[in-house]
């Protein structure tokens, strides 16, 4: 008998395979207003399953008050005509956060926001969806999930002095960079897990999406056994012993260091002393990644009693108001007022550039946020680091970028190699047959397959305006040569860099079968299957078919063949299949 990892155990389905699945909860926040208008649109009336949905307004989004004013309004007569239980207005905290009081261990949660992985935490299979997929969750109650390859990430000892969850998650990210393990699960393991609160399990959940991979998982032991006030977890999921996973890694915890990301510069993770005390002007601590009581009490630790430096700006963001309240009721929000700290309320707002955050002759910005929106701090010349809570609120003291414990020779062990656009020479010559061969290239990005400056001259609507441009950034070839029925082969992580629908919307009017590839983008799949282009991936055909071979990919019969010889597909969920022949669901 096969023997299973936890992804595997909640989807009922091997690695690989495509399945239609019903979710225990539903999230979404702010963006609820364009649910709705895309459930309308889809002809839904009544939300299937109200009781399922968890619906938390968060952002704090500055903008066209009208707007704003409007879109609210339209999430709370919604979420009344429809009797959602689980809604929550303004300040009650951050989604991920909120949804936290409600989860149990074995839950199979979805939400409208890429931070959902941080779900992860409490023994759940948690993964983010995006607007269109939650509105036909909302309607249906059914949505189509592959099935991911796990990695297993075996953590022994325990954090030294100085480090946090914040450097295991950055030092898991780093690590991971250059493995190929896009759309992978993660399943941590080991004596090690053991040493981590709830709260650090849920920060290192909560980097997932940045990472590329679908979600990451923590154990049903006692450690959340204590959280959820039980004497053990009962119902919780785990990997049988001897699963099979795609990558095994090793990491011991007394060896983490203090680290920051540097996103401005190709996301590369360094340790923090291998870093010039760079002078830096703003900072912010908390938000979904790293606002539980227990930063907020590291923070305070740090701060009490000291001012922090003349010039600095610091902004802290509990995750909830009951976090906040707790913060208040220990004297914590006292002593980070006096240091000087600014304590905002409960929202996503500042992780997006806005509530009340001032970025004026800010040269270089320090956050514990994962997410690289903030305003788009790069576009306007701010350098952001990301570190943990007790890295920037050292920071704040300094006015330079310092740590609490000195780790003068620390040097982080996984050296960033910076993605290289491939190019093909004029005369590289691509098709073969009905087969255009880029099994030799990996990181082809979305603007390689359809450029980004294009598509503001061509509505999505406009399909056929977009063929003439496919992968101009790659092969001239292909836009003139591209046949209805052909099938496109390529290395790992296909179709990374910004999302650009064009890139498959492009594919799928151009007729391109297939597209079967090594490894992918997760949000790239995810956005050309609802599309209606259908990407397979799967190693072994792109190195089974050989230059000169005939390709056929029968979804009928479940079957590629090349030349004489026949791979089996992946287990392909027969309304899978309907939804590709359909053209996804902007078609249906």
């Amino acid at each position: 008998m096969k023997k299973s990892t936890f992804v595997e155990k909640i989807l009922n389905a091997p690695a690989g395979s495509v399945v239609f699945r019903e979710p225990d909860f539903v999230l979404s926040h702010d963006n609820s207003a364009r649910v709705r208008r895309l459930f309308e649109k889809m002809g839904g009336e009544n939300v299937l399953n109200p009781e399922k949905l968890l619906v938390v307004l968060d952002r704090k989004m500055t903008g066209p008050a009208n707007e704003l004013i409007h879109d609210y309004n339209s999430i709370h007569s919604f979420m009344a005509e429809q009797k959602v239980e689980h809604f929550f207005d303004c300040d009650k905290g951050i989604c991920h956060q909120v949804i936290a009081e409600y989860l149990k261990q074995g839950k199979f949660v979805v939400g409208s926001d890429s931070h959902t992985c941080t779900a992860g935490a409490f023994n759940c299979l948690a993964v983010g969806l995006n607007k269109t997929e939650t509105a036909v969750l909302w309607k249906t109650g059914k949505m189509w999930f592959r099935v991911p390859e796990t990695v297993k990430i075996v953590l022994s000892g325990k954090l030294p002095d100085g480090a946090y969850a914040k450097d295991v998650a950055l030092w898991v990210m780093g690590m991971l960079r250059n493995e190929h393990v896009d759309y992978h699960a993660v399943e941590y393991h080991g004596e090690g897990v053991g040493t981590l609160s709830i709260a650090d399990r849920m920060t290192i959940a909560n980097i997932s999406a940045e990472m590329g991979v679908k979600c990451s998982v923590f154990p049903p032991d006692d450690v959340l056994a204590d959280y959820l006030g039980d004497y053990a977890v009962d119902g919780g999921v785990w990997a049988d012993e001897n699963a099979v996973y795609a990558r095994t890694f090793e990491v011991n915890l007394t060896q983490i260091i203090p680290l920051i990301l540097v996103t401005h510069d190709n996301w590369d993770v360094k340790s923090v002393a291998e870093c010039e005390p760079l002078k830096i002007q703003q900072g912010l601590i908390g938000a979904c990644s790293c606002g539980r009581l227990e930063d907020l009490r590291i923070v305070a630790r740090i701060l009490k009693g000291h001012k922090i430096a003349a010039g600095f700006q610091l902004f802290i963001v509990p995750a909830s108001r009951d976090i906040y309240l707790k913060a208040f009721e220990e004297g914590i929000i006292n002593t980070l007022s006096l240091s000087g700290a600014s304590v905002l309320g409960a929202s996503c707002g500042p992780c997006l550039g806005s509530s009340h955050m001032v970025t004026a002759e800010t040269k270089r910005f320090i956050t514990t946020t994962n997410s690289n929106s903030m305003g788009r701090m790069s576009a306007i010349g701010v350098e952001k680091y990301v570190a943990s809570p007790a890295t920037v609120a050292m920071t704040a003291l300094k006015g330079r970028l310092c740590t609490e414990k000195e780790h003068s020779e620390a040097i982080y062990p996984y050296w960033a190699e910076p993605l290289e656009k491939a190019v093909l020479e004029e005369f590289d010559q691509r098709q073969d047959g009905q087969v255009w061969n880029y099994t030799d290239l990996d990181d082809i990005s979305c603007d390689q397959i359809f450029p980004e400056a294009r598509t503001y001259h061509i509505s999505i609507e406009n399909a056929s305006a977009m063929t003439p441009f496919l992968f101009t950034g790659l092969d001239a070839d292909f836009a003139l040569q591209v046949k209805k029925g052909d099938v496109i082969l390529a290395g790992e992580n296909f179709g990374c860099g910004q999302l650009i629908k064009h890139a498959a919307v492009g594919l799928v009017e151009a007729g391109v079968h297939a597209v079967i590839v090594k490894s992918v983008n997760r949000n790239f799949y995810r956005m050309a299957i609802n599309h209606g282009l259908l990407v397979l991936i799967s190693r072994t055909i792109v190195e089974a078919w050989q230059p000169g071979e005939k390709m056929l990919v029968d979804t009928e019969s479940g079957k590629v063949y090349i030349g004489e010889r026949e791979y089996p597909l992946p287990q392909l969920d027969e309304e899978f299949v309907k939804l590709i022949r359909k053209g996804g669901y902007f078609k249906i």
